[in-house]
């Protein structure tokens, strides 16, 4: 995959004026992808992901319109030719459109605004220069994924196959049978669980989820581990809680029931 020959930088200092987009009300359910980038640029989303019905504006003005008229499941950002405006867009858009995710891809050099995009709510940021198949994976996993639709009635969260989170029993229910979490296990499932399709980094995770205790990276290896052997069909070869080369671990929900149970992860993921 060819990194992008130039950059528009998307200011992280820039502020987000809610109130001063518009976001109109009637817009039609659209469960494709509509994405703003240039057809030549490092990306063909058409081309990557065949079965998926991908809309494509290469400029702002068209993305803006297109984004008035439909409501798709997933939007994709690619900077450039995406800028600061666009970011604001979509970011405001996704405050009114809650069953939607968005996606930014950018330059290797533009980190302040792959951070900025996930302050904003964006799903996830992706660097151009990563391996191409984990740029493909992770936009598969945003692709499928609905936010909060891994939440089951009574505060449980699906997280494996017949098994579920149950928050307010603090452990996990596997087929039918309640098992009890080390408090630690139960902080860092929740946390991930929460975040379904989002890497972390051990040191990510480890201030996040267990502030103010003194540990080494490894040790988020070692729940890790225990976590597998608790949620996972086969431990040795995990399809929900996945390391991400160079990045950490992230957390890919099971299919919903009628869902296709193909696992898109599988194959831009090592272990």
């Amino acid at each position: 995959m060819t990194q992008a020959h130039s950059d528009v930088p998307l200011a992280a200092e820039a502020s987000l004026r809610v109130g001063s987009l518009p976001i109109p009300p009637t817009a039609e359910p659209f469960p494709g992808w509509l994405a703003l980038a240039d057809p030549d640029g490092p990306i063909d989303l058409p081309r990557l992901f065949p079965d998926v019905d991908v809309r494509v504006e290469q400029s702002s003005t068209a993305f803006a319109d297109a984004l008035a008229e439909v409501e798709p499941s997933l939007v994709v950002l690619i900077s450039p030719p995406a800028g600061p405006g666009d970011l604001q867009r979509v970011a405001g858009w996704l405050l009114a459109h809650r069953r939607s995710c968005a996606v930014l891809l950018s330059s290797h050099q533009a980190v302040a605004a792959r951070l900025h995009a996930l302050e904003l709510g964006f799903s996830d940021a992706i660097d151009l220069s990563s391996d191409p198949m984990e740029v493909v994976g992770r936009l598969s996993i945003a692709g499928r994924r609905v936010p909060g639709a891994g939440l089951l009635p009574g505060h449980r969260i699906l997280v494996g196959h017949g098994v579920e989170l149950d928050l307010r029993a603090r452990a996990i229910r596997r087929d039918g049978r309640l098992l009890p979490l080390r408090p630690r296990e139960l902080a860092l499932l929740e946390f991930l669980a929460l975040h379904p399709g989002r890497a972390f980094s051990r040191e990510e995770l480890l201030r996040n989820v267990w502030p103010g205790i003194a540990g080494n990276e490894r040790m988020v290896d070692v729940y890790v581990f225990w976590l597998r052997t608790k949620i996972e069909r086969d431990p040795a070869e995990p399809i929900h809680l996945l390391t991400v080369r160079g990045s950490g671990y992230l957390f890919d929900p099971p299919a919903a029931a009628g869902d296709s149970p193909a696992n898109v992860n599988e194959p831009p993921t090592q272990r």
